[in-house]
């Protein structure tokens, strides 16, 4: 754990970005009024991390549906997996975490056939 109080508003930051995601995924499996409730509720804390975050001069990047490259400052879990040129960025696993235009937080991401 970081004594480095940027560095562990970055971990919880990471972590709370992965609890929506998991909640954004269970939401399929919801009633109806339930799902709307709870993709209300995802929206207004996403929102609210990246007002925190800012506040900081921090920001959160996902890379979704873009191609990669070796600038995009997230590692691929699966990039033996992937062969030939153009690979596409199927998801993000953990976002980027910026920090005054500095990568503070690599990402995570899971790639495809482009």
């Amino acid at each position: 754990m970081s004594t480095d109080p940027t560095r562990s508003l970055a971990d919880l930051a990471v972590q709370h970005w992965k609890l929506c995601a998991a909640l954004e995924r269970e939401t399929a499996f919801m009633s109806v009024e339930r799902s709307v409730a709870a993709q209300a509720q995802l929206r207004f804390a996403r929102r609210r991390l990246d007002a925190i975050l800012a506040g900081e001069n921090m920001a959160l990047a996902c890379y979704d549906g873009a191609r990669w490259t070796a600038d995009v400052p997230a590692s691929p879990v699966n990039a033996d997996d992937v062969a030939g040129t153009d690979p596409l960025i199927e998801a993000t696993i953990e976002p980027t975490i910026l920090a005054d235009g500095r990568v503070l937080h690599p990402g995570k991401i899971l790639l495809k056939q482009g």
